[in-house]
């Protein structure tokens, strides 16, 4: 028997084809969660940080996405508010999916 041969015999077995894939598929699922809705001082939070920042700053995004929270730590590129964008490096970000923003120097105390 060759060399090849014999490793086969001790792969590991999948009697129940495709199981693997589909447990894959529903943890993912599983971790995919709910959008909490933004109370007015969070919003009002993430504006009063917005309309402080300045191209260059470095800043922490934490947005929603496909039912993840997502954080991008990168500098400001732009701010489009006529398309309700905001753009963290290479990374333009809708403001309806912004959960949280913060300056870089407001909190590295944290």
């Amino acid at each position: 028997m060759n060399r090849e041969d014999r490793a086969k015999q001790f792969a590991p077995f999948d009697a129940l084809t495709g199981l693997r894939e589909a447990l894959k598929k529903k943890e993912r699922e599983h971790e995919l969660q709910p959008k909490k809705e933004l109370s007015e001082e969070e919003t009002a939070a993430i504006n009063e940080v917005m309309n402080a920042l300045g191209k260059g700053d470095v800043v922490r995004v934490t947005r929603f996405l496909n039912g993840r929270y997502i954080v991008i730590e990168d500098a400001l590129a732009s701010i489009d508010a006529a398309s309700r964008k905001l753009t963290v490096g290479k990374t333009a970000i809708p403001f309806s999916e912004i959960t949280a923003l913060g300056k870089k120097q407001d909190y590295t105390d944290m």
